[in-house]
């Protein structure tokens, strides 16, 4: 059974709110986001294949093509691209 809840919005919120679908919804997955006991929360996972051990975690997918960050004993950067996947949090 669901419960009510109101919230205050101010004019900006208000709009942005009434372009939405589903603004409860969104109001009830943020919640459930911020919640420790959630363990359903994902977040997405990216490694370099030359190293492993060598992990970015990102809320979203990026936009660009991330590239490792490690360098070899002369300096020189891997810059090796990252593999991503989603993984449970």
């Amino acid at each position: 059974m669901k419960r009510h809840k109101m919230v205050n919005l101010c004019p900006t919120t208000f709009e942005i709110a009434s372009k939405m679908p589903n603004f409860s919804k969104w109001v009830r997955q943020a919640l459930l986001e911020t919640d420790d006991r959630n363990s359903f929360v994902q977040r997405y996972q990216m490694w370099c294949p030359k190293h492993p051990e060598y992990l970015i975690f990102r809320t979203t997918v990026p936009m660009y093509a991330p590239y490792c960050a490690i360098e070899d004993e002369k300096g020189r950067c891997c810059n090796m691209e990252l593999t991503g996947k989603w993984v449970q949090a």
